[in-house]
């Protein structure tokens, strides 16, 4: 079964959108149907639809996964480069729910579909393979970057391990290659192997894991 995009999508595509002139789109709500835009058009067609679908799910499985709070927080944080940053009483539950609403009431005005799911998807094989990977990569955080960083790197590995185990394998796996793109973390050439591996199984599209290719040590960080 191939995906309806092959890019990234879900929560780990939103929050490319958390750029560090987000704020000027306005709230999180607006960056959702920003997401989400159908420009012009009075309809949404059904990738626009799929798209919609696949973020409430990633948003529901996270928010009923077993990561507290904090481990949400320091994933969707990293995931945005910390362009987004939690302040006062915001918890990491608190902004899925913002993001769920305003998926549901994008679907009310131009449709809901099924999300797409596969059983390969979702298989142990796959979870432990995420696992295994988030496990032994090598997560070298730039300099520039560890001073948001408060955290060792073991506690975003545990919270991507628990992301994969009691969430969802393909957001645990989506949001680690985001966290890689994010913060400028390279990418060895032993895990590029296994993430292509990875990938093939979860269909993801190639669009997604070539994002990564600048950060292999081969070529460096490319100038925008």
């Amino acid at each position: 079964m191939e995906r309806f995009t092959s890019f990234d999508f879900g929560l780990s595509g939103l929050a490319a959108l958390f750029h560090e002139d987000w704020i000027h789109v306005g709230r999180v709500e607006e960056v959702v149907y920003s997401y989400l835009s159908v420009g012009e058009a009075s309809v949404a067609d059904e990738a626009q639809q799929k798209e919609a679908a696949a973020l409430e799910r990633d948003v529901v499985d996270l928010a009923g996964s077993s990561l507290n709070d904090g481990r949400i927080e320091m994933l969707f944080s990293m995931s945005t480069s910390w362009n987004y940053r939690f302040q006062g009483d915001e918890k990491g539950r608190v902004l899925l729910g913002r993001i769920s609403r305003a998926c549901r009431r994008w679907q009310a005005m131009y449709g809901c579909v099924p999300v797409e799911a596969d059983a390969a998807w979702s298989s142990q094989a796959v979870v432990n393979e995420v696992c295994d990977v988030v496990g032994e990569t090598s997560l070298q955080i730039p300099e520039e970057f560890r001073r948001y960083f408060g955290s060792e790197v073991t506690e975003l590995r545990d919270a991507l391990d628990a992301c994969a185990r009691s969430a969802s394998a393909d957001l645990a796996f989506r949001l680690l290659l985001r966290i890689h793109v994010a913060n400028f973390i390279p990418v060895e050439h032993s895990a590029w192997v296994r993430y292509e591996g990875i990938a093939s199984q979860l269909a993801l599209g190639e669009d997604l894991l070539s994002s990564l290719e600048f950060l292999l040590p081969d070529t460096g960080p490319r100038s925008n």
